[in-house]
């Protein structure tokens, strides 16, 4: 039996920040993995409060029980939790014998980079997809679906519209897990379904479903000049200039 699905249009536009959204990508170094469309995005608080419940949700609809967010695999968390993994995440792979001391400290410095860009966001969600990822642009308060048929049309629209640092808005639908062994986590993954391209923002280093019409209907008077980035702003400054002081007001443990 499926597990249910949790689905959530963000509220307000996410800065992509890691996008495999119009080309599916597999993580490096990593043998039989079948590439993915994917999205990190940085989300404000707003959005962060709604989809922690939803994660909740998720998580008990599949498992019938819900302990605390230390016990779960989250898609979705603060930035400044989803920076603490990213380092732990990085000491843990530097502990590697085989490693050398060279390999080590890029290693650490990409980590220390990453968190450093995801504790400017008051909540970090990550979502993938095996199959193609529906896109749309908005243009004059007017929601246009882009084509993406062709290698060529999905290269342009990923150079254009969904590269790391542009304003978006993304649909995703939540779903619960169980864990497979004892060593792993239960937990809550993130779908992405939908992608609204909304504003252009400084670029960053480093299937099936509703109608783009049908999910983004309500930014259709959506105004995306403010967003626009001005002169002195950092390459990975947040949507809200006051979302980086925000992961402290989420629930402490997400």
């Amino acid at each position: 039996m499926a597990e249910e699905k949790f689905p959530y249009t963000c509220v307000k536009p996410a800065r992509l920040l890691y996008s495999s959204v119009t080309q599916p990508s597999a993580p490096k170094g990593m043998e039989n993995v079948e590439p993915k469309y994917s999205g990190t995005f940085g989300i404000e608080k707003e959005d962060l409060d709604a989809i922690v419940k939803l994660e909740v949700e998720a998580i008990r609809s599949a498992t019938g029980n819900f302990t605390g967010p230390a016990d779960y695999y989250l898609a979705a968390t603060s930035g400044e939790t989803a920076a603490k993994r990213v380092l732990k995440t990085a000491e843990l792979k530097a502990s590697d014998p085989k490693l050398s001391a060279d390999e080590k400290a890029k290693l650490l410095e990409r980590a220390e980079t990453r968190a450093a860009l995801y504790r400017q966001y008051a909540g970090i969600l990550m979502a993938g997809s095996k199959f193609e990822v529906e896109c749309a642009k908005l243009v004059n308060g007017k929601i246009v679906d882009i084509d993406l048929s062709t290698e060529a049309g999905k290269a342009l629209a990923g150079k254009e519209y969904f590269y790391n640092g542009a304003y978006v808005v993304p649909r995703v639908a939540f779903q619960g897990f169980r864990a497979k062994n004892v060593d792993a986590k239960s937990g809550a993954t993130a779908y992405l379904q939908n992608c609204l391209f909304v504003a252009k923002g400084e670029k960053l280093a480093g299937g099936g479903g509703p109608s783009n019409s049908d999910v983004f209907g309500g930014f259709s008077d959506f105004d995306p000049t403010g967003l626009e980035p001005q002169a002195g702003d950092e390459f990975a400054g947040a949507a809200n200039p006051d979302a980086g002081k925000a992961g402290a007001d989420v629930i402490d443990e997400f």
